[in-house]
């Protein structure tokens, strides 16, 4: 499944209500129509300068267990069609990360993802992921160079980085592993300017999507965002990347309609289409998901009647900066 042919359609239904009519009719025919973002553990070996693990959030012990897993698994993504694992901590401190890959295509979901910063993958990881059914592996990469990448992702090593990218080029190439790479990139004024020269170096391994994510205010260390004459430049960068992207057949996601988070957007669909998951909270506190699915949970809590509510009556408009620290806005497809 191309879950970005998806995103380009979903672009091209403007109507909120129209998108939450058809979440109304895949919840009633049981479709998959949500994604899960699941940390299976609330903790990171780095500690990224515009990220909260590096002044505003601490590490947190707890953890599920692999019963626990495979109990989720069972109750929340029958209906997903996607499963990311790892969603702004770092999946790869959990024993079973790959398990939950496993877990996710043993109940069918089209479309399994995870995002690390890669630095503790070994070789035997990936090819372990290949085999539990990965799609996509997502590399978080904040700079181009040496210096920018290990200043802005404080505890890495832009050795191990390319020892990794080198491993998984010689995978490809020996078809061992057969899931799509991608690379996040938190674009911030400091470092945007290094992505003209993104393809120079990045360029040389199997890469299928860039995403380029502007800078947010999540309670980071560093937390530059981009004043109008810094958008500029930004938006220049992206154009540049936008032709270069094409013309290496790479899809490339940057948010162009809104990247310094001013305007505002109904949270509804977003609300009804992201389950976020860790060892703190499974989708709602009401959710009782060791003992019941997602569908039981939906029809206990009255979710038909207020979904049609949200179709049928106005709703109000929220800052997108009240979503970014766990969705991440919205982003163009090119």
């Amino acid at each position: 499944m191309n879950i970005y042919r998806l995103l380009q359609v979903n672009r091209m239904i403007r109507s909120n209500r129209l998108k939450l009519l058809l979440i109304f009719f895949a919840n009633l025919l049981n479709r998959r129509y949500y994604s899960v973002r699941i940390d299976p553990i609330f903790a990171c070996n780095l500690r990224c300068r515009m990220c909260y693990f590096s002044k505003s959030r601490k590490s947190q012990p707890k953890r599920f267990t692999h019963d626990e897993l495979t109990i989720l698994s069972k109750n929340l993504f029958g209906n997903a069609l996607q499963v990311v694992v790892g969603c702004g901590a770092e999946p790869t401190l959990h024993t079973d990360f790959a398990y939950i890959v496993k877990l996710a295509k043993q109940q069918g979901v089209p479309h399994v993802g995870m995002v690390t910063n890669g630095q503790l993958l070994k070789p035997s990881d990936l090819t372990t992921l290949s085999d539990a059914g990965l799609d996509e592996l997502t590399l978080s990469v904040h700079g181009v160079q040496k210096q920018t990448y290990e200043h802005f992702m404080s505890g890495a090593s832009w050795d191990k980085l390319m020892v990794l990218l080198n491993e998984i080029k010689s995978l490809k190439r020996a078809r061992q592993i057969s899931y799509a790479i991608r690379i996040n990139f938190t674009a911030n004024p400091s470092n945007v300017n290094e992505l003209y020269h993104f393809f120079d170096v990045f360029g040389l391994y199997p890469i299928s999507i860039l995403q380029i994510r502007p800078i947010m205010e999540i309670g980071g260390e560093y937390n530059e965002l981009f004043a109008e004459e810094a958008l500029h430049s930004y938006n220049k960068v992206v154009a540049s990347l936008k032709q270069k992207s094409r013309e290496m057949g790479i899809t490339l996601l940057a948010n162009l309609q809104n990247p310094g988070y001013k305007k505002t957007q109904s949270n509804q669909v977003i609300t009804e289409t992201y389950k976020y998951v860790s060892p703190y909270i499974v989708v709602s506190s009401d959710f009782h998901w060791q003992e019941e699915n997602y569908r039981s949970y939906l029809n206990r809590s009255g979710w038909y009647i207020s979904i049609l509510k949200k179709i049928f009556l106005p709703q109000r408009n929220i800052s997108l900066n009240e979503l970014a620290e766990r969705y991440g806005g919205q982003y163009d497809v090119f």
